[in-house]
């Protein structure tokens, strides 16, 4: 199995390479989030290149807000015991 690092990593290549500008990572002992921002005037075979990189993670969304459009993945870390 793949590392969530190496997972996030990979997600955040394919949303470069569909979006052209740089993702977040957001991460904490539990997940690891990344998040694009998404152009209003993207097309539609973009758009699908952008869930294909999204569904890779177990959860994923999109958030609206004024400054613009957010899309995100969220990936579990494994938690040694």
């Amino acid at each position: 199995m793949r590392s969530a690092e190496t997972q996030a990593a990979a997600i955040a290549a394919m949303l470069t390479a569909a979006t052209g500008s740089d993702p977040r990572l957001d991460e904490t002992p539990d997940r690891i989030r990344v998040e694009a921002d998404i152009p209003e005037d993207l097309p539609s075979f973009t758009r699908a290149a952008v869930l294909a990189a999204l569904t890779r993670a177990p959860r994923y969304g999109h958030d609206r807000a004024a400054g613009g459009d957010i899309v995100w993945a969220e990936l579990d870390r494994e938690v040694e015991q």
